[in-house]
């Protein structure tokens, strides 16, 4: 864990200060009161932005990620599907679907609590429920910090922390999330994903080192 952590501090340590920033704003202020304070400062260009960044967060992401990364190395591979499968599917649904189910979203939050008309961006389908913890946010954080990890470059690593950090702010731009949704979603990417990683790492199986490729040219 000290190896990931000292070859990735230009991903990590931007993502401390972030999950500091987000604490204490929730601390300070209620979530309506962040939430319309983000809404407010809206235009169409964000708009058309937010509305087609947020798809970074899909699950097919995921999907498309480990089929690549099936052709560098079994290891990333395996690596990145038990992360993001443990903490996109498995834990996310969990909290989302049985614990905390009856969670509103903002846009049924503000219909029933609150008197001000929030901003929507027009052409996104808006959910009503299972708004704790964000999956798009929790996926995001799965896919950059495991291609943070898979650079040597330190702008790159920062690069992708900002990349994920946009995918997650997408959805409280467009009402899909609170702040304390997205916070909760990118602890849960990033914890899995490390923990994953160097689980994998430690595991010292020779075919994990191959790839399709390899294993095909073999043949």
């Amino acid at each position: 864990m000290k190896k990931l952590w000292k070859n990735n501090l230009y991903f990590f340590i931007p993502y401390i200060i972030f999950l500091l920033i987000c604490s204490i704003l929730l601390l300070s202020f209620s979530k309506p009161e962040i939430h319309i304070f983000i809404n407010k400062a809206n235009n169409p260009f964000f708009d058309t932005f937010f509305k087609y960044a947020t798809f970074f967060g899909d699950g097919a992401t995921i999907a498309i990620l480990s089929l690549i990364l099936l052709f560098v190395r079994f290891r990333y591979a395996f690596a990145f599907l038990a992360g993001s499968l443990i903490s996109s599917l498995l834990v996310v649904n969990l909290f989302k679907k049985v614990l905390l189910h009856e969670i509103y979203r903002p846009s049924k939050y503000f219909e029933l609590f609150e008197t001000y008309k929030l901003h929507l961006v027009e052409g996104v389908k808006m959910h009503s429920m299972q708004s704790f913890p964000s999956g798009h946010t929790a996926t995001a954080f799965n896919v950059f910090l495991m291609l943070a990890l898979l650079t040597k470059n330190n702008l790159l690593k920062f690069v992708m922390f900002c990349l994920a950090v946009v995918v997650g702010f997408s959805r409280v731009y467009l009402s899909q999330h609170f702040l304390i949704d997205i916070t909760a979603g990118s602890v849960l990417g990033v914890v899995f994903i490390a923990l994953s990683w160097v689980w994998v790492e430690n595991r010292k199986t020779n075919w994990l080192d191959k790839s399709i490729l390899t294993t095909f040219k073999k043949q």
